[in-house]
């Protein structure tokens, strides 16, 4: 395993192990499968939310399994645990994009309590704001997490789903208030880009709601090599997998220049004896920035296939012909 730094003190697994389906609809013992192995391997960085999965439940089922699974082998303090708030629906078992639990002072402070409880832990080690909300006053958000920080709550804080600029503002706001600044910024990542429609994000929480990280997520972490990117959907749902499979329209993935980038993907990988999912998770694990895929597995055999991963040496030329495909 391959380790980084976050929030310059926290030392994380290369690989972060996204937990949204453990719970529901990847059983217990699957998923306590999975968790095992991946520790075994050498992982320590696990990523949940408060709101998984809520599409299949209530949400908080992946919180409350990764609890059970930590108490039953008692190696709380080997993992750094993420948890997120704020996308979380407040119409359980309907979650629609008017009813969401936003960043306000309220709803932070209600949700770290159940997420505290759903993990049974007493520190969450990096929570991130889940979404950008823009109804409530970026002053407000940012107070509130550097509180749970300065009481020793949560460790590290970060964001997700927002554009570059709102991170620097908050970040500039959390430095004028003398409290935690976001360390970590999660969006959604991989070696396609997107069509630029697609970067101009969706509608939500009465504000557009910007997923990818985009040239100037990545330009903001050149200049400030403190931050770190997660990067979450890097294998895009299995597409990189299945030729007969297209690359998810709804992202932006189905436009002509990205099947040609796959085309360079797939042939390289296979000079290398690897799977394009293997070499689209070192792609990333070499990027010049920061930067930590965050995939999931509901299987052992994908799980084993994402570790292989970190073992996967790629030259200079090869990085060369990705880069420039």
């Amino acid at each position: 395993m391959l380790y980084r730094t976050i929030g310059n003190r926290r030392e994380v697994s290369a690989l972060c192990l996204g937990a949204m389906n453990f719970g529901s609809t990847t059983d217990p013992e699957t998923a306590f499968a999975i968790l095992d192995r991946f520790v075994e391997a050498g992982g320590t960085f696990i990523d949940t939310s408060n709101n998984y999965n809520q599409w299949h439940g209530r949400g908080g089922e992946s919180e409350e399994l990764l609890g059970r699974w930590m108490k039953s082998r008692g190696n709380r303090d080997e993992l750094v645990i993420a948890t997120k708030v704020g996308a979380k629906s407040t119409r359980p078992g309907s979650p629609d994009d008017e009813h969401w639990e936003g960043l306000s002072a309220t709803a932070i402070e209600s949700a770290v309590k159940g997420s505290l409880d759903r993990l049974g832990v007493d520190r969450i080690d990096l929570y991130y704001a889940h979404i950008d909300d823009r109804r409530t006053p970026l002053e407000e958000t940012v107070a509130t997490f550097g509180r749970l920080a300065a009481e020793g709550v949560v460790d590290l804080i970060g964001c997700s789903n927002t554009t570059s600029w709102r991170l620097d503002r908050a970040r500039q706001l959390a430095a004028n208030q003398g409290v935690a600044q976001y360390s970590v910024v999660q969006q959604h990542h991989t070696y396609l880009w997107p069509n630029p429609p697609a970067l101009q994000g969706i509608e939500r929480l009465g504000s557009p709601h910007y997923t990818h990280a985009g040239l100037e997520h990545l330009d903001y972490l050149t200049e400030h090599p403190e931050m770190a990117l997660v990067a979450y959907s890097p294998l895009l749902s299995g597409s990189y997998a299945h030729l007969n499979r297209p690359f998810p329209a709804s992202r932006g993935y189905a436009h002509p220049t990205a099947y040609t980038r796959f085309e360079t993907l797939r042939h390289l990988s296979q000079s290398l004896n690897a799977t394009p999912n293997q070499l689209v998770l070192s792609w990333l694990l070499h990027h010049p920035q920061p930067l930590i895929p965050l995939f999931g597995a509901s299987t052992l055999p994908q799980l084993e296939e994402a570790l292989t991963a970190t073992t996967l040496a790629l030259t200079p030329d090869h990085l060369n012909q990705l880069n420039n495909a």
